[in-house]
């Protein structure tokens, strides 16, 4: 039964990509040639050395914006990016209900440094619980669409400002950590694919033998 289930999804699987990269439609269609384009490539399923530190990149980007739809947002990225979309999706999942909160409260503590070093008010990083329960409100928040909700735990100027620092520590986060993944898968690939091949090295190439009588 789970080997019938299995050749069908496969089998709709194909036909679907087939259909999508029909030439004709893809000839006729703009927008489906885009989509085809960024989507339906193997370089973005298939990872290589490049694709594979491009998504964890892009995914380690999205982590630290703790903002819903981190999945959508990253697959929108690694496919305009042409990097590994599944890779980028599991690497967003970093940030989660268990790791939100020491990922929030490290994004004020980094921008209350960058901004007081640029002279500009700041006001303190929440403790853990605090943090907690700012997070578990904002989540709220955008989750409803910005619809108005009861007034934040810790009032209205206060919230703001946190909301500013973990808007400007996210994306300074998210870009070092972007940067630091990226350098650090590709090199570590790099080493693992040169142990690989002097382990497995390849056959030297057969020389012909040819009748010159």
């Amino acid at each position: 039964m789970l080997d019938l289930a299995k050749g069908y999804i496969r089998k709709s699987v194909f036909k679907t990509y087939r259909y999508f990269k029909h030439p004709r439609r893809l000839k006729k269609n703009s927008l489906l040639r885009w989509f085809s384009f960024h989507f339906l490539d193997k370089r973005v399923w298939r990872p290589t050395q490049h694709t594979f530190a491009g998504g964890l990149a892009v995914g380690m980007l999205v982590m630290m914006q703790l903002v819903p739809g981190q999945m959508f947002f990253a697959v929108v990225i690694a496919a305009v990016l042409r990097v590994n979309i599944p890779i980028a999706i599991v690497a967003c999942w970093i940030t989660n209900p268990v790791t939100m909160v020491p990922a929030a409260v490290a994004q004020i503590t980094l921008a209350n440094w960058v901004m007081s070093a640029f002279g500009h008010a700041t006001v303190p990083a929440p403790d853990f619980d605090s943090a907690q329960k700012f997070v578990s409100f904002l989540w709220d928040w955008l989750s409803s669409g910005g619809a108005p909700l009861s007034e934040p735990p810790f009032g209205v100027q206060t919230s703001l400002a946190w909301i500013k620092a973990m808007l400007v520590g996210g994306a300074l986060g998210g870009l070092i950590l972007a940067g630091v993944g990226y350098v650090a898968s590709y090199s570590i690939w790099g080493l693992c694919a040169n142990f690989w091949w002097k382990k497995h090295p390849a056959p030297p190439p057969s020389k012909e033998i040819t009748d010159v009588s």
